[in-house]
């Protein structure tokens, strides 16, 4: 096996350089929750004894992962975070780079272990309709919270002071500023457009971003899945927009735990505890995270009710106005675009083999997404031995197995 398809783990070269300051750090008890190719997230208990940081719990979450991205940047955006909802964003205690015993460039973070949680994701068709409901209104709260962090504010602007794109970073940051450590930061939405649009879509001509004499284009070469252009009044609009979004609250990134409640007559209940994972973090249009959630059914969500619910509770915070529709059109179409550039691939096939069992059709309300048919039957819940059958029977079909 070549190093690339190798698991990341865990060895005591990355621990000791973590915390370097810790004798016997390695003989600590530890529990790999989850590692990939790229990532690998583990628990660390630290016996008091071992001194650690000041200000440190003893009970930590670590991530390490292959050094692609900005451990850093993604750390500051997520303490600005924390900020605002401190009971729900876990603070990064501590963020860095180092290298492993087999010479790979590592990134980690650090923060505390939440005991008794659980990924939404895994209990969510099992809550009561106003369990469910009462979860997903403490995550529109949160995102309330978040718009209220602007990039125009002066102190979001001082921290992102020789931090931009510029050519001249004696100047100050414009407050027309978005994106964040995953696409950049750009003055407007077409560089932040590209980033999502595929290499192999692009290559192909299945979608091409144009600049236009008064704004930008979005154009398909498909002509059912049509064109979008933004002029600069919508451009403005959506630079007047721009605010703290989380671009990825999916089930499998918020945790919760369950809870006794008076009254609730033996029935389980779950509170929600914390919103993780933050690295698409940035400054965005809502309209951005709003209808980047229609690409991501599918793939990182296989929870159809959580999505509907979603849009239902956030529509209100979208403003009104046709730029913001027009963005999420504009991400519809690239996202169309990309599925059509690389059809045999597995995740593609999966995701489109889920949207038929799930009788899905896209709205022509764009604020609308997806939804169900008009008169299908209820649909059996989507259970893990259901992934994984479909998973199977996707890699036999492309011979992969």
């Amino acid at each position: 096996m070549d190093e690339e398809n190798k698991l990341l783990i865990l060895d005591e070269q990355v621990l000791s350089a973590i915390f370097p300051d810790i004798p016997n750090v390695t003989k600590a008890p530890l529990n790999i929750i989850s590692n990939s190719f790229d990532v690998c997230t583990f628990r660390l208990q630290l016996d008091p004894e071992l001194k650690p940081p000041s200000g440190f719990p003893t009970d930590l979450l670590i991530r390490i992962e292959k050094a692609e991205r900005n451990p850093e940047a993604v750390s500051r955006l997520q303490n600005l975070a924390h900020r605002k909802t401190p009971t729900l964003t876990p603070a990064v205690l501590k963020v860095g780079t180092t290298g492993n015993a087999e010479g790979w460039q590592l990134s980690y973070s650090v923060t505390a272990f939440l005991s008794g949680t659980v990924a939404l994701e895994d209990v969510w068709n099992d809550l009561r309709e106003d369990n469910q409901e009462a979860l997903m209104d403490g995550v529109v709260d949160a995102i309330k919270q978040l718009q209220e962090l602007r990039v125009r504010d002066d102190d979001i602007l001082q921290g992102f002071q020789h931090r931009a794109n510029m050519e001249d970073d004696s100047k100050a940051v414009p407050k027309a500023l978005m994106g964040g450590p995953d696409t950049g930061y750009h003055f407007h939405i077409k560089p932040i457009l590209e980033k999502f649009l595929l290499p192999e879509a692009a290559d192909l001509s299945l979608c091409q971003i144009i600049d236009t004499g008064d704004g930008i284009a979005i154009r398909s070469a498909d002509d059912n899945v049509g064109s979008v252009e933004l002029n600069q009044a919508d451009l403005d609009t959506l630079s007047n927009h721009v605010v703290l979004c989380h671009n990825d609250l999916e089930p499998r990134n918020i945790l919760v735990r369950k809870v006794e409640r008076e009254g609730n007559d033996g029935n389980v209940w779950y509170e929600l505890v914390a919103i993780i994972d933050w690295e698409l973090v940035g400054f965005f249009p809502f309209a951005y995270e709003f209808g980047f959630k229609d690409a991501s059914l599918g793939s990182s969500n296989l929870l159809f009710s959580w999505y509907s619910l979603f849009k239902k509770k956030t529509s209100a915070l979208l403003p009104e106005g046709e730029a913001h529709e027009k963005l999420i059109k504009a991400l519809r179409i690239i996202s169309q675009s990309n599925d059509k550039a690389i059809p045999k691939n597995v995740g593609v096939q999966f995701r489109a083999a889920w949207i038929k069992r799930e009788c899905l059709v896209m709205h022509t309300d764009v604020r609308r997404g997806w939804v169900r048919k008009d008169g299908v039957a209820h649909i059996p819940t989507f259970t893990k031995d259901d992934q994984a059958k479909l998973e199977n029977d996707i890699l036999k079909e492309l011979g992969y197995i």
